[in-house]
């Protein structure tokens, strides 16, 4: 039989695209595996409709792309049956803890970011709970040729605990931060990732911007005020909405996305219940380019 071409539908110029008659549970040739990635690195996140997919083919399906980020890493609530899977429940009563109304990259505070992530939508309200992402890559080209040259060669701390900061979730502080001895001794042990802030992305060599609201803390090597005012410059870039897609979920929709050009921000607009299972595919250390890359 001869190969049918995926039928890869582009739902933003900046990034996005969905494909709605392609069957995961029935597994994916070498060629559709090959038009797939080219897709999820061209287009950043691709969306899959209407997938009855099982947990061992979720599971599956995200070890084509590399090796799922072991269970101890992830610091979610792991499904009870299935420790590569997250469990991302949440509702009016039971809100996102960290990332809910902040920009972010995946674990962008580890020497080794993930690759990407793989999302299934169990269930969704029927009001709110979009995700938007941001083509980082489309960002970096946006910027004018001075700052391109300014940002050039800079390296950037990525601080996986900044979310937690007191004045940024304040409801966990209290008691004086007593209910978080836990935090504070995990982060009285580790240090935050210093990664690039213009990386080279390993299959096209095209660059991006790598910062994030979320976890990047500091510019190293210039003066603090300076690194705050050029990092508030580039969150305020990146949220551009000509660098967007924004996507509606429905349920039974799967997501993969490369968290290597990518930024998102899950919308907590709902108050009924939404239940997402996610596996994420373990990275490598970002890098920049030969002539930009000494720090």
């Amino acid at each position: 039989m001869p190969h049918k071409p995926v039928n890869i539908i582009e739902m933003s110029p900046a990034c996005g695209a969905i494909i709605e008659d392609l069957d995961l549970s029935k597994g994916l040739t070498n060629q559709q595996f090959d038009e797939i990635y080219n897709a999820v690195v061209d287009r950043v996140v691709l969306v899959f409709r209407n997938q009855t997919i099982t947990p061992e083919q979720h599971i599956a399906f995200a070890r084509r792309f590399g090796k799922p980020q072991a269970a101890a890493a992830s610091g979610f609530e792991k499904n009870k049956d299935y420790p590569e899977i997250d469990n991302l429940d949440y509702d009016a009563e039971h809100p996102p803890h960290v990332t809910r109304d902040l920009w972010h990259t995946d674990f962008a505070g580890r020497e080794r970011p993930t690759w990407g992530t793989v999302i299934f939508a169990r269930e969704i309200p029927p009001k709110g709970g979009d995700t938007i992402w941001v083509n980082s890559v489309a960002a970096y080209e946006g910027l004018s040729d001075r700052m391109k040259v300014h940002i050039e060669g800079l390296w950037a701390y990525h601080d996986s605990y900044k979310p937690y900061g007191e004045h940024v979730r304040p409801e966990m502080w209290v008691d004086e931060g007593k209910s978080l001895g836990k935090l504070n001794s995990e982060r009285s042990n580790y240090r935050p990732a210093l990664h690039p802030v213009v990386r080279t992305h390993p299959d096209t060599g095209k660059k991006g911007l790598f910062v994030n609201e979320s976890m990047t803390s500091l510019i190293k090597g210039i003066d603090r005020r300076e690194s705050e005012y050029l990092l508030r410059y580039l969150f305020d870039h990146l949220r551009t909405p000509e660098f967007q897609y924004r996507h509606k979920w429905q349920t039974n929709d799967l997501a993969i996305w490369d968290n290597r050009t990518s930024l998102h921000y899950a919308l907590f607009d709902y108050t009924d219940h939404r239940l997402m299972h996610r596996v994420v595919i373990e990275g490598d250390i970002p890098h920049a380019d030969t002539a930009s890359s000494v720090i």
